[in-house]
């Protein structure tokens, strides 16, 4: 992986891509108008490119960029901030103080979501796989600014690890998170918008088996929650009970453990 600045570099945008540099071991490269067809034929990898509203990433394989902008979770957010209920909260039960095990966090919707839910007392944990999702939401989740100041913070306390989740579940204390949260790629799209299909293409398809929520059931002091596809069939392989949503194509699945 490479880091450069946008076409029209500034001093600004390199200092800042310098800082993510040296806070991440990615090498910088200088931009000099060079195009990113170009760089990825320079340098065979993946290329990070700051840019002055927004950090894009263009994988070597695929030309396709991702980039991290929480504009659904800022819809979800508005609907609470006016005292409507939050699908995600209800399910899950979500309280100030609670703390929140995302195995599967891609760009961090949900997990902004609970962070706003269980407040700057409770905690919040992302895992994911992908090392590119897994940096963009590291960096979108610290940098990213949306004018609401309660939103942007709910944004900074969420913690990203990049790695497997059953690995991380494996060697997690028992009892150690109050929820612990599924949100796999559905085996049928549901979602045809260009973001979720390049997100799609970069995730990582993990099958959760019944191992994993095994160790999930461990770790979690309250409850597991699966959202998914709502024909799913993990719904009664992995044994949750399935929350029906009429006008979903997807639904929540809970295994309450108290």
């Amino acid at each position: 992986m490479k880091i450069t600045t946008a076409g029209r570099t500034t001093s600004d945008l390199a200092f800042k891509a310098k800082s993510i540099s040296n806070t991440y071991g990615i090498p910088y490269i200088e931009r000099n108008g060079v195009s990113i067809k170009t760089l990825k034929e320079q340098y065979p990898d993946d290329i990070v490119v700051v840019g002055k509203d927004r950090i894009t990433i263009t994988p070597f394989i695929g030309g396709s960029t991702i980039f991290f902008h929480p504009n659904l979770a800022m819809i979800r957010a508005k609907r609470i901030y006016k005292g409507e209920q939050e699908p995600l909260i209800t399910i899950a039960q979500l309280k100030e103080g609670m703390s929140f095990l995302d195995c599967t966090l891609g760009l961090a919707s949900d997990s902004i979501i609970a962070s706003i839910a269980v407040g700057s007392t409770g905690s919040i944990i992302g895992i994911e796989g992908n090392h590119l999702l897994a940096l963009l939401a590291k960096l979108g989740l610290s940098s990213f600014s949306t004018g609401n100041t309660e939103f942007d913070k709910a944004m900074r306390r969420i913690n990203v690890i990049q790695g497997d989740h059953y690995s991380y579940l494996l060697q997690a204390e028992t009892d150690s998170a109050d929820v612990v949260y599924f949100d796999p790629m559905f085996d049928t799209g549901i979602d045809t918008s260009n973001g979720i299909n390049v997100i799609r293409a970069q995730a990582l398809h993990t099958e959760i088996g019944v191992e994993v929520i095994a160790e999930a059931k461990r770790v979690a002091r309250q409850r597991v929650v699966l959202k998914d596809f709502w024909k799913s069939e993990r719904f009664n392989r992995l044994g949750f009970v399935q929350h029906k949503r009429k006008t979903s194509l997807f639904h929540y699945g809970t295994i309450e453990l108290k």
